[in-house]
């Protein structure tokens, strides 16, 4: 197990000790209706500054877009440079349905 490995379960191991504890807690404190409510909010406030805390590890948003730049859409508007469409037949660049030099609408992505 390489030290990436272990520094990843231990995260996971302290995320996991510190929802149980305090989920323990609440419960044990709280009757029935406000346990659980207090359950839910919780988990969704925990949900959320974990995901706040892992947004400014990678560096705000403008990270977390260059970590998945290759999981994106190509509509999403900050694409780089347009696709270019090639003819099947001929090799013709063009953006149209079919070629406008043999007629044919089977056409690549290069």
């Amino acid at each position: 197990m390489n030290d990436n490995t272990r520094r990843f379960i231990i995260h996971r191991v302290k995320w996991l000790i510190l929802f149980m504890g305090i989920g323990s807690i609440l419960v044990y404190l709280l009757p029935y209706p406000y346990d659980f409510i207090s359950l839910a909010s919780f988990f969704v406030l925990m949900v959320y500054l974990r995901n706040r805390n892992e947004i400014k590890r990678f560096g705000g948003m403008d990270g977390i877009k260059n970590l998945f730049g290759w999981l994106s859409s190509p509509k999403t508007g900050d694409q780089g440079k347009p696709l270019k469409y090639y003819c099947m037949s001929c090799g013709k660049e063009h953006n149209e349905i079919a070629c406008p030099d043999c007629g044919s609408k089977m056409k690549r992505v290069g």
